[in-house]
């Protein structure tokens, strides 16, 4: 993104916020302004949509330090950072959040720039741009911003109602107008290069003014952001990645879609696992019917069906009215012919004959059945009738036509 958006926040909420939209490709103020308070960041939600989030916290909330280290700078000395600072800060130290700039060497001696500030306020702060869906990239101090003095020479500007100093390139501080004389007596410098007119610093150290550079405070703050490599969102305070525009938009859709797919996926998985039970089932009765039928034969599920044809083959042998031929013929009877039922089939294979013990409700249902089988071309043999209570039983001998 080419245009960012500097938000200069206070120590407190109720203080005025500074905000500056500043185009880093064409080098100049879009638009800026000042909120009389932090509960109206809402104003720049739009703003923020489109652009980089950079936002300043007072350098007097923001303390930087330079430690010494016993080795270089590593993972082991990143855990042991708290016990390393506890006697060096005032606040208990499980209060405060370190975030760690710059590790780099002085003489023979390693070091690392670390930078403290309240854990509390910095969460505060934090979760009121979340409120106002503002994502912010970069959090530093603002006086971080300023360009780095020359040799012997502090950095100054005005911004709101205090001064911003940079003393070195890992020292700044924010100084209210009633401390300035008694700060500024105690550095060393003899020279400030001010960014904004001077009359105010009062101060008898030479005073430099870099006229050619008056801007906006935010605006020069713009100007050096990218030289600037140090960042606060790390941490507890890392940057989220931010997501595409696309997936928040189509995101609560996308959602539904998957929890719908899953359902389905799920009530077909149920309904494929019963459906494989009730074959497995049909399989064991298949395979039970087969053992019962051929005792001597050895089963082979998955050859199952081949088997059984196999069976039948050998039982209709090559004659034209073999078993399957006279039972399909029988099979037909019940069709036409209603309170027929058979008890018992037994097919004679030398003399090709299938015979059927039945039971009927009357005498002239066997009758029936002998007639229709005839007219089919079969030869059919009627044996003895019995009256059996409400039935008559009585056996038939089916044979091909000759």
């Amino acid at each position: 993104m080419s245009e960012k958006l500097m938000i200069r926040v206070g120590h407190s909420q109720q203080e005025p916020v500074h905000w500056l939209v500043w185009s880093a490709q064409d080098a100049q103020i879009i638009a800026s302004g000042e909120l009389e308070h932090a509960g109206l960041l809402g104003e720049l939600s739009e703003k923020a949509q489109s652009r980089s989030v950079a936002v300043l916290l007072p350098a007097s909330s923001v303390q930087l330090k330079t430690i010494d280290l016993p080795a270089k700078w590593n993972r082991k000395l990143e855990q042991a950072l708290p016990f390393m600072l506890e006697e060096q800060i005032a606040c208990d130290i499980d209060k405060a959040f370190i975030a760690v700039g710059k590790a780099g060497q002085r003489d023979e001696q390693h070091t690392i720039d670390v930078a403290l500030c309240d854990k509390a306020w910095l969460s505060g702060w934090m979760a009121l741009f979340d409120d106002f869906d503002i994502s912010v990239q970069r959090l530093l101090p603002d006086a971080l911003l300023l360009p780095e003095p020359a040799q012997n020479a502090i950095s100054a500007i005005e911004l709101g109602t205090q001064w911003l100093f940079r003393t070195a390139d890992w020292q700044v501080s924010g100084v209210e107008p009633d401390w300035l004389a008694g700060y500024l007596s105690l550095l060393p410098a003899e020279r400030i290069q001010h960014y904004s007119p001077g009359e105010t610093l009062g101060s008898a150290k030479s005073l430099e003014a870099m006229e050619s550079e008056y801007d906006l405070p935010l605006a020069l703050f713009a100007k050096q952001l990218e030289q600037q490599s140090f960042n606060l969102r790390q941490g507890k305070f890392a940057a989220k990645k931010k997501q595409p525009q696309w997936w928040r938009d189509w995101q609560s859709g996308l959602i539904a879609a998957s929890v719908a797919l899953v359902c389905f996926i799920a009530v077909k998985s149920t309904q494929l696992l019963v459906l494989q039970n009730q074959a497995d089932e049909l399989s064991a009765q298949a395979i039970a019917s087969y053992k019962q039928a051929f005792p001597n034969k050895v089963v082979r599920p998955h050859l199952l069906k081949k088997q059984i044809q196999n069976e039948l083959n050998s039982l209709s042998g090559d004659q034209q009215g073999g078993f399957l031929e006279l039972t399909n013929h029988f099979v037909t009877v019940f069709d036409e012919v209603k309170d027929f039922e058979p008890e018992t089939l037994r097919y004679d294979q030398r003399r090709n004959e299938l015979r059927i013990r039945a039971k009927a409700n009357g005498f002239q249902v066997f009758g029936q059945v002998k007639s229709i089988l005839e007219q089919r071309g079969m030869t059919v043999q009627q044996g003895a009738l019995n009256n059996d209570g409400d039935y008559v039983i009585g056996e038939i001998r089916i044979r091909g036509a000759a």
